[in-house]
């Protein structure tokens, strides 16, 4: 067991450290017009899917159909996902099956999937393929050999000296052999425990279940972190002979025992307790597969067990779409890990003493919670055991497919760190993606409900970042419980809390194929965001994709900016815990976490800063508070610190933010608000000219700031994601280091504040409104809505009627009154609604009223769109040199605007206001607005109606008569504003 102590350090992990090639990196390219890109993001930038393939019910139609709308909306990279819709009661939803396809991988199959790549190569579309039906991987195909395995044994005890022949009892717990109907297993060791005078008294080892990795039961932290890794490590009080059995007298007896389990034996003078260890199956099956899918799931330590499945499933399909000369896919993926505790394999005994350099046959009896030698000692053997576990399975199976497929010329992007509980160490895994890879969950009230459970981005953030990857992905707007309850706007704050982990490749769960006679909502997957087709707002997606995509555009350029590296060690389990403001760091910093591999093989000092090889550095490296590490790691710590780079151990009370400070290193963000609950997040990358922060409120509440960057000689400019805006920033002071400004973000607002221009000779220091100042200073007033913005040309304009002072750089001053003129819309409106789902085609609405509220049945359980056309009147002299918005005032849930028959865009994101200005004209305006709402009210509305008469079709059957109705449609008021 070469493990020493020494305060504060951690352990081993790994992987290949090797660049990816651009063709496995989604096509990326260095951008030679940032701005360009910005208004349209390439398609590296688009986001992915899970086009779920549901009990395999797909044709040529639906897949080119499904393919073709992706690619208008901004989706390019979806994952073939065959899978079952997961019939039966799932928190309240009854699901109903749909008519089968193919079987998974059949001939059949493959030949759709073939048409797939080529109708994806035609539309230069890049695709992914999940390698089995459901998850995780298996099938029917999968014998007890190659199946997932567990040990287990069973014990008696017998007392010496005298000669033994005992018929040994099977272990409990196997795994019955479908194919023969007895159970599987294979001898593993008989053990003789000479057991201590004083054994019985002897306390089991805490939670051996969990160290000894029969559960995954992880406990929880206290903090609202998740898991609490860490607990695997803590160290159990041990008194003087506090063991059952003394390493020496444990005596291997399995060449006394037949194949049948007898034994035959002259046992020596003493108590002996006779252990016999076997392996077996953990049962464990494929989960939520189509028909013919399913099977056990296969041995992840056992490489000929992945070599068998992948000859099996994948490469058939590959061989012929080389015969046919297709270019995709593009990847292979693999869902999260859901296969419980596995805890063995064949020739594991053979792999551990490799690797530990001992035989761990006499320290078996501790995997059953049995002290040998000493508590230390078997929990230090419990300690390498896991190791093995985790280092077999990133060896034996995602190192191993990963060469599998780029023999294939494949990429592979699996969720190989988690984020389940899982006998992993997830940063190592992790590092073997061409595309890292985790999942974040949608806000619900049903499932994944605290933040802990919902994001499982920082972790193939890290990996990114420590291993040079490009890309972070994630499986992302998951959800269960939620059926077509979601628009656009309350999707946001989920993905900006993503984006701000380090997620720069969205990959939607879920796009459900859904064939035409299913209907409308039509056949969806339990769970997920459904993103299709037969949403509501399937017209208006690209305008949110648009949003989306900037994002990820900009968050893929340049290198992440981290003041920090946080070593998280070499436990198995261990994994990354959500984005989050550690205590000894405290805001304004952020951060990555590591692992030994890294640390062994890719950091490097220079000039005091920790580098890798790919561009990342960070000021410090920051040890945990538990104990343990690596010889090797605690050498390459030493030698580390010794060249001059920042170590800092918690272990020892050391304090993160005071030795950043001390070094130098001023925080990169600070926000200052009068709102006690104020809740802003950053993240920042750098390009070789460009400072790229994206500001993130995460409340729903308005927020006036200050806010400062570790920027300065920059004149700071606004991007704005959701329309593609790009505004001069003029208003600013610099001083030491810092660039400040003040900045208005609406409830759950985000925006791009970007430096790439040398600082302005002519901007503002300072602004006043009715003789309060508004900058440098935080004023009083919290400001509910935006007090001014700077137009492109950077040009002030005010949105508060008052008098305002703005002072420049060279101390010159403005002064000047403004005014605003509110012109209500109050005009009858025609409001024309879609017969095919119950609406009348054309009513009046002399007042604005929710559909929800209207007495017409037709109205009020009417769910898709309703075009509103009025006409308001402006005169020449009201708008000249002036700026006009639209307020649409309330609105459920998003709009398509145009004005005199020129598009003013979707409007997805309250407040529901806009400038107008360049498509207005003098005297009559039109007005129309299509105005979205979402299906609920519709499928409530179907059941008050027999069966035939019904709208909608769906296999989700949820909603009831005496569900409430969702507010819908617009109520206003509904105003124009000029400026």
């Amino acid at each position: 067991m070469k493990k020493i102590l020494l305060s504060g350090c951690i352990f081993l992990v790994g992987c290949t450290g090797q660049k990816p090639a651009t063709d496995y990196n989604l096509g990326f390219s260095v951008s030679a017009d940032l701005e360009a890109g910005f208004a349209t993001p390439p398609s590296y930038a688009e986001a992915g899917a899970f086009w779920m393939w549901l009990e395999g019910n797909i044709s040529k139609e639906g897949i080119l159909s499904d393919l073709t709308e992706m690619k208008r909306v901004g989706i390019n990279n979806p994952t073939v996902f065959d899978a079952s819709v997961c019939p039966g009661t799932t928190y309240g939803t009854l699901t109903e099956r749909p008519a089968a396809g193919p079987v998974f991988m059949s001939p059949e199959w493959r030949e759709l999937f073939v048409y797939t790549c080529r109708v994806a190569d035609s539309l230069d579309m890049d695709i992914s393929l999940n390698i089995c039906s459901g998850w995780n991987s298996g099938g029917a195909w999968v014998t007890p050999e190659h199946a997932a395995k567990k040990i287990v044994w069973s014990e008696i005890v017998v007392d010496g000296p005298k000669q033994i022949s005992e018929q040994l009892p099977l272990p409990k717990g196997l795994l019955t052999d479908e194919r023969t109907g007895k159970p599987f297993y294979e001898l593993v060791a008989v053990l003789a425990l000479k057991l201590a005078a004083n054994s019985d008294s002897v306390q089991p080892l805490e939670n051996f279940h969990l160290k000894a990795v029969h559960s995954i039961g992880i406990p929880a932290t206290n903090n609202g972190l998740g898991y609490d890794w860490a607990s695997l490590l803590k160290e159990e009080p041990s008194r003087e002979n506090d063991r059952h059995a003394c390493l020496k007298e444990v005596i291997d007896i399995t060449d006394k025992t037949d194949a049948e389990g007898h034994l035959s034996w002259d046992a020596p003078e003493g108590r002996y307790l006779i252990m016999r260890f076997v392996y077996t199956g953990t049962g464990i099956r494929v989960s939520s597969h189509s028909p013919g899918g399913g099977g056990l799931v296969i041995d992840y330590l056992k490489r000929e067990a992945m070599k068998m499945y992948y000859d099996r499933t994948v490469k058939p399909v590959l061989n012929e779409l080389k015969s046919a000369g297709v270019k995709n896919p593009k990847y292979l993926f693999e869902d999260s890990w859901e296969l419980n505790a596995v805890n063995w394999t064949e020739g594991f005994e053979q792999y551990f003493k490799k690797v530990h350099g001992y035989d761990l046959l006499p320290y078996l009896p501790a995997i059953a919670g049995r002290v040998i030698e000493s508590r230390e000692a078997s929990n230090r053997f419990l300690y390498d055991f896991r190791r093995a576990i985790g280092d077999l399975i990133w060896e034996n199976h995602y190192k191993y497919v990963k060469e599998l497929a780029r023999n294939d010329g494949l990429g592979y992007h699996p969720e190989s760190g988690g984020p389940h509980p899982a006998p992993i160490d997830a940063l190592k895994n992790e590092g073997i993606n061409d595309i890292p890879m985790g999942e974040f969950w949608l806000r619900s009230n049903t499932h994944r409900v605290t933040p802990d459970r919902r994001f499982y981005v920082k972790q193939p953030a890290s990996a990114a970042h420590i291993y040079g990857r490009r890309f972070v992905a994630a499986e992302g707007l998951t959800s269960i419980g939620p059926h077509w309850e979601e628009d656009f706007a309350y999707m946001k704050p989920t993905l900006d809390r993503a984006y701000c982990e380090g997620l720069n490749h969205l990959v939607i769960c879920t796009f459900s194929h859904s064939p035409k006679e299913a209907g409308k909502p039509g056949t969806e997957f339990f769970a997920g965001t459904h993103f299709n087709p037969n949403t509501t707002w399937w017209k208006q997606a690209p305008a949110f994709l648009a949003w989306s995509n900037r994002v990820s555009f900009m968050l893929s350029q340049g290198l992440f900016i981290g003041d920090v590296c946080y070593y998280y060690g070499d436990n198995v389990p261990n994994q990354v815990p959500m984005k989050h403001v550690n205590a000894d760091l405290g805001e304004g910093y952020d951060y990555d976490v590591c692992n030994t591999e890294v640390i062994l093989d890719r950091m490097s000092v220079r000039d005091g800063k920790i580098i890798l090889p790919d561009g990342m550095s960070y000021h410090a490296l920051v040890l945990p508070k538990h104990k343990g590490v690596s010889p090797e790691a605690a050498k390459k710590i030493k030698s580390m610190k010794k060249a001059g780079a920042t170590i800092i151990d918690l272990h020892t009370g050391e304090n993160t933010r005071d030795a950043l400070l001390k070094k130098g290193v001023i925080p990169d963000f600070i926000y200052e608000s009068r709102k006690p609950n104020a809740l802003i997040d950053y993240i920042h990358r750098r390009t070789d000219s460009v400072e790229i922060y994206y500001v993130v409120n995460r409340n729903e509440q308005p927020e006036y700031l200050r806010v400062s960057f570790r920027v300065e000689g920059r004149m700071p400019e606004l991007w704005h994601p959701e329309t593609g805006a790009i505004n001069e920033y003029p208003v600013y002071q610099t001083a030491a280091g810092r660039t400040t400004l003040p900045l208005f973000l609406e409830p759950f607002g985000s925006v791009f504040v970007v430096f790439r221009k040398p600082q302005a000779a002519a901007h503002y220091e300072s602004i006043s409104f009715d003789g309060k100042n508004l900058f440098p200073e935080l004023p009083q007033d919290t400001f509910d809505t935006q007090p001014f913005v700077f137009q492109k040309d950077g040009k002030h304009l005010p949105l508060l009627a008052g008098n305002w002072t703005l002072s420049s750089y060279e101390g010159k001053t403005q002064t000047f009154d403004a005014g605003i003129e509110t012109i209500p819309v109050d005009a009858a409106w025609e409001v024309r609604f879609d017969t095919a789902w119950g609406g009348p085609e054309k009513i009046r609405f002399d007042k604005l009223v929710l559909w929800n509220e209207h007495p017409d049945d037709g109205i009020r359980y009417y769910s898709g769109t309703a075009e509103y056309a009025t006409v308001f009147r402006l005169r020449a002299e009201q708008r000249r040199d002036k700026r006009v918005y639209l307020d649409l005032g309330e609105l459920y849930n998003l709009a398509e605007v145009h004005v005199n028959g020129q598009p003013a865009g979707v409007w997805w994101q309250p407040p529901f206001s806009q400038d107008i200005t360049d498509l207005l004209k003098d005297g009559e305006n039109t007005l129309q607005i299509q105005v979205v709402n979402l299906w609920p009210n519709r499928l409530i509305g179907d059941q008050f109606l027999p069966e035939e008469k019904r709208f909608t079709k769906t296999n989700i059957k949820k909603f009831r008569k005496e569900h409430p109705l969702r507010p819908s449609g617009l109520a206003g008021p509904v105003t124009i504003r000029i400026f």
